[in-house]
């Protein structure tokens, strides 16, 4: 299996935009020219162990958010991606989609009871 490098250099665009930083400011952080950062978000150039690590450390995520897609997908990833994702929310937004995702679980827990476990569950129509 090769690591797909135009997917890793995404989720470091999104989280670097998440985190209100330019490319020159992580490529400052990261002590890497704006163009190599650049490079690497999308895709063209590759990255040493080090620099991805110098990379994840920089913008405040584990290495497992920027290989999401890439390993096997684990809790952590989920809920580091969740926590992500609310991360710029309002407190009424926390609330609504809190209510949502009870709202949901509760759907998921009921109709596991009615067609069983997901796992042995054929979604083909």
């Amino acid at each position: 299996m090769s690591l797909n490098y135009k997917v890793i250099g995404k989720h470091i665009r999104e989280v670097r935009q998440r985190n209100h930083l330019s490319q020159a400011m992580l490529s400052e952080l990261v002590d890497k020219t704006p163009s190599y950062i650049s490079y690497i978000e999308s895709g063209i150039k590759s990255m040493s162990l080090d620099t991805f690590v110098l990379i994840a450390n920089a913008l405040g995520v584990s290495p497992d958010r920027l290989l999401m897609e890439q390993i096997i997908s684990t809790e952590r990833c989920a809920s580091e991606e969740i926590a992500l994702l609310l991360s710029d929310c309002s407190t009424y937004e926390m609330m609504i989609l809190l209510d949502v995702i009870k709202s949901l679980k509760a759907s998921l827990k009921e109709h596991q009871g009615r067609y069983g476990k997901p796992d042995n569950f054929d979604f083909t129509v």
